[in-house]
């Protein structure tokens, strides 16, 4: 019988478990939202990077060609390939989702970076889950 209650004293009860799991629970409604929303943060900023990368090599392209490039070459003529040495992207950037960037001349004379979004599928009206650049010109 002393044997038994030696053992008893060393477990834990119902009520210490639940009150573990009670406080565990409480700290997880605070942390996980922010653990939880990292994701689309790091996805966004990547696309900001990415935006940016794009348009200084559109500038320098500018610089050294007198004007963008035009919406048949597309953004490909900015990669640096093995026998151009001007190259101005080591390669062409994909966005979070994997699709490459898209761009698009404004009738301004602007142009302005896409990304297709999550479905991956450039919408033709611009709406949906595209994603824009500022339109620099």
């Amino acid at each position: 019988m002393e044997n038994l209650e030696a053992k008893r004293l060393q477990a834990f009860t119902l009520i210490e478990i639940l009150v573990a799991l009670t406080i565990i629970g409480v700290l997880l409604t605070f942390v996980a939202p922010m653990v939880l929303n990292r994701p689309d943060q790091a996805r966004n900023l990547k696309l900001q990077n990415d935006y940016s990368a794009i348009e200084t090599a559109l500038n320098l392209y500018r610089l050294d060609n007198g004007q963008f490039p035009k919406k048949t070459e597309g953004l490909g003529v900015l990669v640096n390939s093995g026998d151009n040495s001007l190259g101005y992207l080591a390669a062409l950037p994909k966005d979070p989702w994997g699709t490459p960037y898209d761009i698009e001349f404004k009738p301004s004379g602007g142009l302005q970076i896409r990304s297709a979004g999550p479905d991956g599928i450039f919408d033709p009206a611009g709406k949906g889950d595209d994603n824009f650049s500022e339109i620099f010109k």
